[in-house]
């Protein structure tokens, strides 16, 4: 995270940064909640010739976030979505930010975040366009990418590192247990995708236990 008055003094050395600062100060004039058990994840980038964007909205609970959020209406997803975009427009919003909300009242935001966005490994992994090529686009006033999921669903999680291994020796047993898990060293998360979503939070939850050494096979 970076202060706002870090990006001032970046911005006054003659640097421009985006979202620009004043689209960021307003998000940080709205009111914050504290983090529930489960939030919503919606992501929105929008160019300067205002064309906009969303993604599927994202379920995230404890250390797992699956794309789309499973049983979502799509009346309620769109009114989701409709929200986001018309705050993207009000804001003057130019890149791409991640607003966490309360699951229960998505209209409680808990955070904000346009660096490192907490699905940003299930975009990567499940969308035609990624949230950092979107976010390039955006700032560059291209046209923007196609957000279609590339399976019914992408589910990601969070890797601890056994204490008493290292990160490369699970890797072995994990890559060729299942060749389509997804894993980001830099994250630490894995991520895979496919239609079944049960049969997906089996192998990401398989995978945590795996590598944290909870379990060792």
């Amino acid at each position: 995270h970076i202060s706002l008055s870090a990006l001032k003094t970046i911005q006054r050395s003659g640097v421009l940064t985006y979202p620009p600062i004043q689209t960021i100060e307003q998000l940080d004039t709205i009111q914050k909640h504290q983090p529930t058990n489960e939030m919503y994840s919606i992501l929105v980038a929008r160019s300067g010739h205002a064309q906009v964007s969303t993604w599927p909205i994202s379920l995230i609970t404890g250390n797992i976030s699956i794309t789309p959020v499973p049983g979502m209406s799509e009346e309620l997803a769109s009114r989701i979505q409709l929200s986001v975009i018309k705050l993207a427009g009000e804001i003057g919003l130019v890149g791409a930010v991640e607003l966490i909300v309360d699951a229960d009242d998505f209209t409680k935001l808990i955070s904000i975040n346009w660096l490192n966005p907490v699905v940003q490994d299930n975009l990567s992994v499940g969308s035609i366009t990624s949230y950092a090529e979107q976010f390039l686009r955006a700032v560059l006033d291209l046209p923007l990418g196609s957000t279609e999921a590339l399976r019914s669903y992408t589910v990601s999680g969070s890797l601890t590192t056994d204490e008493n291994s290292n990160d490369y020796r699970p890797y072995l047993h994990l890559m060729a247990r299942n060749p389509n898990l997804k894993f980001n060293q830099a994250t630490k998360k894995v991520s895979v995708i496919g239609d079944n979503v049960e049969n997906l939070l089996t192998e990401i939850i398989h995978t945590q236990q795996y590598f944290s050494g909870e379990i060792k096979e």
